[in-house]
């Protein structure tokens, strides 16, 4: 019965050790990749973002309109009911009343042209794209985001579904144990104390089961959030060795010249300054020319009657072509309010440059480290997975001989198990870091090869914008 025992494990620590490399290889398998680029044209995250931009794109075409002329047109047509010095001059001149109701008709155009506004105009022009830019860098920051969201639950369903495969090794292999124990405890020939033992370990390689399965549920959910289709067929991705930083100072470097975020926070200083110029213009002159014609007819009472009989018509027709200046003089110190406002929201933008920049630092360190150190702890993993089988096989030997018990094998069963799903955990966590480290130098989407929608370049280039 010893050697039936024996063989058993044999048999299941064969089956981990296979478990232990076992990778989901399929000729149509969804790479990263294709779910990278699922996720950037449905998730919301993105959608948002690029609306927002869109959205910033009109105030530019909105400040543009600042350079054309204004055209008006009007007209109106009602009864109007007047008593003024000229009725009732009438009035006395002719024995009427000293009031008049008459059909008035009003037609009007009007155009307006802006010649010099205090460099409001351009100074708007220029705050609107620079926004327009900072919200294009944002939603090139969102892309980044979600593709290492993406990358980080296409990983985790991959470890979640390798954990799965141990744990249903690892449960054959208590079950193959228990039934050989079970055998030979009915035929009187173990002990229950062995029986005993077991059972309470195949209970447990069952709730290992249970709790691996939970987390393969657990991020199936999450990688269809993101994707917004299930996973089907994944395959271990290979990040680009080549764009990875050798070493942290690189790291640094790349990730503070190059991240969108940071970008983002550049042009939103830029567009504080031209606020401020935009808030300078209150203290320059108005100049615009004024071109308007209007026809009316029976305004204010006068229908064109004369005291003698004649009728002269009531209308009333102009022509103005006007050059006008306006100048305000006092505004209770609202103008320097909003200039000294703007000077605020200039510091507010250098300080939120300045938060933006240490967590781009953070960000790139912490990744940095997280490859650094998973990469000298897999090498003692790696040890112990190693020396794990090495002593499982020294016990199964021992076991066969009588000097080892039943509970030294299955412990060290265990022990097998455990340090190969540590050693897969630590695989997976390696990949992510990598993964982390390029989104955090702002490589991520060029890296899995993804070619963002030309119409994320906007409508025009604009000043600090992608190009």
């Amino acid at each position: 019965m010893t050697n039936s025992v024996s063989q058993s494990l044999k048999k299941s620590v064969a089956a981990l050790a296979v478990a232990a490399v076992l990778l989901p290889t399929s000729v149509a398998a969804q790479s990263l990749e294709q779910a990278v680029a699922t996720a950037l044209d449905t998730h919301p995250q993105i959608r948002q973002a690029f609306n927002r931009f869109k959205a910033r794109e009109e105030q530019v075409n909105q400040a543009s309109a600042g350079y054309y002329p204004t055209i008006d047109f009007d007209a109106g047509i009602g009864r109007e009911w007047t008593e003024s010095p000229s009725t009732r001059r009438d009035g006395l001149n002719d024995n009427y009343d000293d009031n008049k109701e008459l059909t008035r008709r009003e037609i009007g155009v009007s155009l307006r042209q802006m010649l010099f506004d205090g460099f409001q105009t351009s100074s708007e022009v220029e705050r609107t794209e620079y926004e327009t830019s900072a919200e294009q860098w944002m939603l090139f920051a969102s892309a980044e985001n979600v593709a290492l969201e993406v990358s980080r639950a296409y990983l985790e369903y991959l470890r979640a579904g390798q954990i799965v495969v141990l744990a249903e090794r690892n449960l054959e292999s208590h079950q193959t144990i228990f039934d050989a124990v079970k055998q030979k405890t009915d035929s009187g020939l173990g002990s229950t104390a062995d029986l005993s033992q077991v059972t309470g370990r195949l209970a447990r390689a069952h709730s290992n089961l249970i709790s691996s399965k939970n987390n393969l549920s657990d991020a199936t959910i999450t990688y269809k959030k993101l994707v917004n289709v299930a996973p089907a067929d994944l395959r271990i991705p290979a990040p680009d060795a080549v764009l990875l930083p050798i070493s942290l100072d690189q790291a640094i470097d790349m990730s503070t010249a190059d991240h969108p975020t940071l970008k983002s926070a550049g042009n939103d200083i830029n567009a504080a300054t031209a606020q401020r110029e935009s808030a300078k213009g209150n203290y320059y002159p108005q100049v615009t020319f004024d071109l308007s014609a209007g026809w009316d007819d029976n305004l204010d009472g006068s229908d064109g009657l004369s005291p003698f009989g004649a009728d002269v018509g009531g209308n009333s027709d102009e022509v103005l072509a006007m050059v006008r200046v306006s100048y305000n003089l006092f505004s209770g110190g609202a103008d320097s309010s909003r200039e000294r406002e703007a000077a605020y929201s200039i510091n507010e933008s250098k300080a939120v440059q300045q938060e933006a920049y240490r967590d781009v630092v953070e960000g790139t360190t912490l990744a940095w480290n997280a490859r650094d150190f998973l990469s000298q702890q897999m090498t003692y993993l790696r040890q112990h997975v190693e020396s794990a089988i090495e002593t499982r096989n020294a016990y199964e030997d021992q076991f066969k001989l009588g000097q080892r018990t039943l509970i030294d094998v299955l412990d060290s069963e265990n022990e097998l198990f455990q340090a190969r799903r540590e050693y897969l955990t630590a695989e997976y966590d390696d990949l992510i870091a990598q993964y982390r480290l390029l989104n955090a130098t702002g490589q991520l989407l060029q890296s899995l090869r993804i070619t963002t929608p030309e119409v994320w370049l906007g409508d025009d280039s604009y000043k600090g914008g992608v190009q």
